[in-house]
């Protein structure tokens, strides 16, 4: 390659970085400051195939419920208000 090819391949490069800085969409970025609340009426905890094991929900008296489930979708614990369920089937392998 000769030095005129060297320059027309630098400039051409240079051209392209600078006119895609103004076409291309712009990027998405991460809040700086987590939220300071996150507010909902229930949450749910789900597994890498989306089945979910956990939910922090209210009953249908309006009374705070935990639910834990085991990888097969058993209730293995829950408490709701100030009553716990211990079900027994927690596998300790």
């Amino acid at each position: 390659m000769n030095k005129k090819s060297i320059a027309l391949s630098f400039a051409a490069g240079l051209l392209g970085g600078v006119i895609s800085t103004y076409l291309s969409p712009q990027l998405a970025h991460a809040e700086s400051q987590p939220p300071a609340e996150i507010r909902a009426q229930r949450f749910s905890l789900v597994n890498q195939e989306g089945a979910t094991l956990g939910t922090f929900s209210f009953d249908a008296q309006g009374r705070p419920k935990i639910l834990l489930r085991d990888q097969h979708g058993h209730d293995v614990w829950s408490v709701v208000g100030d009553h716990i369920w211990n079900y027994g089937r927690v596998d300790r392998k």
